[in-house]
């Protein structure tokens, strides 16, 4: 795998000129793709690892006599279910970096993105080109009442978003799968669905196939980490737009995004530096690390096409200049956010909104004359719903 080589291209970042600098374009950044390497290797190995000791404990909890069976039963269950939410926190950290390739930021060369993309975004239940499509689109319609796919998710009271609404989005992503299909005879779509395919086969032979082979019985590892994982995402996922008010929507019908290249995101520079769409949490610097920064969620969305490795600087480097909604951890932007509807009032939140006075209450009483954004012209880029 290559290092990232470096060009000319910038984009408007909506900041002071010094920062406007310090923020590289599409070619120009630096992808850190040793790192992402060895991340991906180790998600995957640390996972293997608690489906092992599942197994272990399993077959421990059978070998005590000496309890009374709703004892042993309870340890056995309690302990699997907290390495399920293990087996979810490391999941996770494959679908942050399966979002990397998304953006055909996880590695430069696009071989080795797909390819690993493609198995980290299957190990973590959905297909990559599925999400591609559903994720894409959502960036060009983030948080937009009758146009954001992952409406479809969160847009309900916070317990049902908290609990059914990762398993909706898994939905959702499988009916766009199976809608390729249709398609899978026009050029484009059919390395999509092949390979969208091969990998789904992939992951479930490495769930059903090789940890049944390792002597782990899936009944207690695999089985109970594909209940929790959704729940475990949704804990970080709410934190990325639930309870920020909601923006402007575009006019005209939604056009779905199928890829994106270095020029999409241009379009609407301006409008996402001042919108704000989504949450930045501040967390430890572990699960920073270990979720690939999905923490500065809207410095992302202002900037999509950067890899993660930028965000944190980014931030920093902006945070004067635009605006954003600040949360001080997730378990705090979980307490805040589990008692406000999905779409706030800016005033709920007035006290969390960083950057000039003068951006505020966009969200609100933004323009409605920006035309629905598409992918630039790639063939087969948008197509609509």
């Amino acid at each position: 795998m290559r290092r990232a080589s470096t060009a000319t291209a910038e984009v408007d970042c909506s900041a002071e000129p010094t920062a406007h600098a310090a923020i590289p374009g599409p070619r120009e950044q630096v992808l850190p793709e040793r790192e992402n390497l060895f991340k991906a290797l180790l998600a995957i190995t640390l996972l293997l690892a608690t489906f092992a000791a599942a197994g272990w404990v399993s077959a421990a909890c059978e070998r005590i006599t000496a309890w009374p069976l709703a004892a042993v039963l309870a340890l056995k269950w309690c302990t699997l279910g907290a390495l399920a939410i293990v087996s979810g926190i490391f999941v996770t950290a494959m679908i942050t970096l399966a979002h990397e390739a998304v953006h055909r930021v996880l590695f430069r060369s696009r071989f080795w993105n797909e390819a690993f993309g493609g198995l980290l975004s299957a190990l973590s239940l959905v297909p990559l080109n599925a999400n591609r499509q559903f994720h894409l689109t959502h960036h060009g319609y983030a948080h937009q009442p009758g146009h954001d796919p992952e409406r479809a998710m969160h847009e309900r009271p916070f317990w049902l978003a908290a609990t059914v609404g990762s398993f909706i989005g898994i939905r959702e992503q499988y009916k766009l799968y199976f809608a390729s299909w249709r398609h899978v005879t026009h050029g484009k779509y059919t390395r999509r669905v092949l390979a969208d395919t091969f990998f789904v086969a992939l992951a479930a032979a490495f769930y059903f196939a090789l940890v049944p082979a390792l002597g782990i019985p899936v009944t207690v590892s695999v089985l109970p980490m594909l209940l929790v994982f959704p729940l475990v995402f949704s804990f970080r996922a709410l934190s990325d737009h639930y309870g920020i008010p909601a923006t402007v929507a575009l006019e005209g019908q939604r056009q779905d995004i199928l890829d994106s290249d270095a020029s999409t995101w241009t379009t609407h520079a301006e409008r996402r530096a001042r919108e704000v769409s989504g949450w930045v949490v501040q967390t430890s610097p572990w699960l920073e690390w270990l979720w690939s920064h999905a923490n500065y969620h809207e410095v992302h969305h202002k900037y999509p096409h950067l890899s993660h490795r930028y965000l944190p600087r980014v931030f920093e480097l902006t945070r004067a200049r635009v605006p954003y909604y600040l949360a001080g951890g997730y378990w705090r932007s979980i307490l805040r956010i589990c008692g406000l509807t999905y779409d706030s009032r800016p005033e709920q939140l007035s006290e969390l909104l960083t950057g000039p006075e003068g951006e505020r209450g966009l969200n609100a009483s933004g323009s409605t004359a920006d035309r629905a954004p598409q992918a630039r012209p790639r063939s087969g880029s948008a197509a609509r719903r």
